[in-house]
């Protein structure tokens, strides 16, 4: 649900930029969102590219004329393309505690996102359940919203579009093929849970899948360093990791 969450948050996120490719499973999702018309996938590692061709299910990302995919750093990319402005932004990143990741979670990676984002422009991306990430992406955003273990942040506030999201998800379509189907009574059970999910705001003493507002993230991770370039975040220490 993660990925196809983003027409909840931005009504038309017409022009969208990814960091990472990988595997090309969440490129294929965004890339098909119905109003979606281009997606620039920024990936470092080219060997990506053969992947996805051995793969029926991610195969037809690359020759999809909405889809532009750029074999580049993605901070190198963002910093050489100052003027490049989006609707959102999406990262499906890595676990938190891996080389590098503080280098897609710090706040110096999420002002350079920000620099990039239309002024109603919304950023998603994958926290991989660290409260450490969770803050740092609400500290650097004025608005946000935690759903499932990602978050998605905003300059300007966002309003949760239930029924434009239906209507999305009824409408979404990859490769011809509908996402759902409410006639098979598991996608209509499945269609249900995600009904539930947006509608449900996480307490203090449950959090579980429930949205979770900006204002209740900040108040239960008070305290916590931010992630920066120079402090790593929590690269290499299992014990920062929030199951």
């Amino acid at each position: 649900v993660r990925a196809y969450a983003l027409g909840a948050f931005h009504p038309k996120p017409k022009r969208v930029l990814m960091i990472g490719l990988a595997s090309g499973s969440w490129a294929q999702v965004v890339a098909h969102h119905p109003d979606v018309e281009e997606l620039i996938v920024v990936e470092i590692n080219p060997g990506y590219i053969d992947a996805i061709r051995s793969h029926e299910q991610t195969r037809s990302l690359l020759d999809n004329p909405k889809v532009k995919i750029v074999i580049d750093d993605g901070r190198r990319w963002l910093r050489n393309n100052p003027d490049e402005r989006f609707d959102a932004a999406v990262t499906n990143t890595t676990w938190h505690f891996r080389s590098h990741a503080s280098a897609l979670l710090s706040v110096e990676f999420l002002e350079l996102i920000k620099s990039h984002l239309k002024e109603d422009g919304v950023y998603l991306y994958n926290t991989t359940s660290s409260e450490r990430v969770q803050r740092t992406g609400m500290t650097v955003f004025e608005h946000g919203y935690r759903i499932i273990n990602n978050i998605i942040v905003s300059k300007s506030p966002m309003k949760v579009d239930w029924e434009g999201l239906k209507e999305e998800l009824i409408a979404y379509r990859i490769d011809g093929k509908p996402v759902l189907d409410l006639s098979i009574p598991e996608h209509k059970e499945r269609f249900d849970e995600i009904k539930t999910l947006l509608a449900t705001y996480a307490s203090e003493e449950e959090r579980g899948y429930a949205l979770e507002t900006r204002e209740s993230i900040l108040k239960r991770t008070e305290g916590m360093e931010l992630i920066t370039d120079d402090n790593m975040g929590t690269e290499w220490d299992l014990r920062n990791w929030t199951e």
